[in-house]
């Protein structure tokens, strides 16, 4: 059986670098506004030579979202921007795209560069793989309500390259297929300008025959706890437990849902399901979720967990809370080594010595594990009782750290 590629999401430079070096096969990405994260960091056509020469340096790939539905306008500047891109020679591995005008344009000024068809497309059969390997298309991203005899099925035929889901934020509508938040806030989902209404707390409102207006004092809260109620939320794609069954559906790709989350999400993401692969791949037979992968995947911002349409799941809203929570906070990622061996913290949110704090190694082979720094210093060796935010300090007393590594506070522990 073929290994499927392990796919990341990147929203800054600091996401790439944590999903390489977690064990990520390929990285996508947005460049500019033309993809369906426009409210991610994303990237410049300028920052393409950096990215390309990080990824391609350690033998991955690079996809760049091309994919939201562009109107004349917008569809002349995604042509401008190719036609840049392709005379710098900064094209990447592959484009997602969705809009057969974009499409056209990238078979005719973006080549070699493969094109994947974007989830928001909806591919749901046989006949629509054929149409779309027809237009030049290599690879479809299959859409989250498939069920996996469903997805087995397309893979199987062989007609296209074939991407599956199997970690982050869910969508109430069809692929992403909605248009609730132009409709209530003029802010179109297909160009990559969702507000996610689904994330709202709504309420009944009695209107009277007579009448059209409605009071304030007429509104009536959905009676659903003291948070109110989010009757479009949906939980969250976990997929850790049936990850066997998604391999086995000889899907090409495994596609990790996040460029809005941060370089901590992405490593701890991608680690666990590199752990998870590589296990089963080992020894098929004997596969069991690792109680530390729960944890680690417990540990970072997620709504309740779900395996939504692929395992015929009837309950996928969560009604009570729409924010994704974590458990963690990132306190620091390790930029270097001194000469001795003691790491420089570049500090992201401030910790004190003696404080207990936990590894997210970069290490593929190694889970979490605890720390305490028992010195910190400044780069001049004045000793201080407290990293603050957005500083470098040199950490005493932590062993076993590696650059990369990242340190990471328990919330409930401060």
């Amino acid at each position: 059986m073929n290994r499927p590629e392990l796919l990341a999401p990147a929203g800054d430079f600091a996401s790439v670098d944590a999903a390489l070096d977690h064990g990520a096969d390929a990285v996508y990405a947005g460049i500019g506004p033309f993809n369906l994260r426009a409210h991610a960091p994303n990237f410049t056509p300028d920052d393409l030579p950096e990215l390309l020469e990080r990824i391609h340096a350690r033998q991955r790939k690079l996809y760049v979202a091309f994919n939201i539905m562009p109107d004349r306008q917008r569809l002349t500047a995604m042509e401008k921007l190719l036609r840049k891109l392709a005379g710098a020679g900064t094209l990447p591995d592959a484009f997602i795209v969705s809009d057969p005008g974009v499409i056209q344009f990238c078979k005719e000024i973006a080549l070699p560069s493969s094109l994947h068809l974007s989830t928001q497309t909806g591919t749901f059969n046989e006949r629509s793989l054929a149409f779309w390997k027809e237009q030049g298309i290599q690879r479809v991203i299959l859409p989250r309500e498939l069920p996996l005899t469903q997805i087995a099925g397309l893979a199987a035929s062989g007609l296209l390259e074939t991407e599956a889901f199997i970690h982050g934020a869910m969508c109430v509508s069809i692929s992403g297929r909605c248009l609730m938040g132009a409709y209530l806030e003029g802010r179109h989902p297909n160009r990559g300008d969702c507000p996610q209404p689904c994330r709202w707390k709504y309420r009944i409102t009695p209107v009277s025959e007579n009448d059209d207006s409605v009071s304030e004092v007429k509104r009536l809260d959905v009676e659903e706890n003291e948070e109110g109620a989010y009757l479009l939320n949906s939980c969250d794609l976990c997929t850790i437990g049936i990850l066997p069954d998604i391999i086995r559906s000889g899907v090409t790709a495994l596609k990790i849902e996040g460029r809005n989350k941060s370089a901590h999400y992405v490593a701890a993401v991608v680690k666990t399901y590199r752990a998870a692969m590589d296990a089963w791949f080992s020894h098929p037979g004997t596969y069991s979720v690792a109680g530390e992968w729960k944890r680690l995947l417990e540990s970072i911002e997620h709504r309740p967990y779900t395996t939504g349409f692929y395992t015929g799941e009837i309950s996928m809203q969560e009604v009570f809370i729409s924010k994704a929570a974590s458990a963690t906070r990132i306190v620091g990622v390790v930029k270097a080594l001194l000469p001795e061996g003691l790491p420089v913290i570049d500090v992201k949110n401030s910790f004190t010595i003696r404080e207990p704090l936990e590894i997210l190694p970069v290490n593929q082979t190694r889970m979490p594990f605890p720390v305490t720094v028992s010195r910190l210093t400044d780069l001049s060796g004045n000793e201080i009782s407290r990293a603050l935010s957005n500083r470098l300090v040199v950490a005493h007393g932590a062993a076993c750290i590696q650059t990369g590594d990242i340190l990471r506070r328990n919330e409930g522990n401060h």
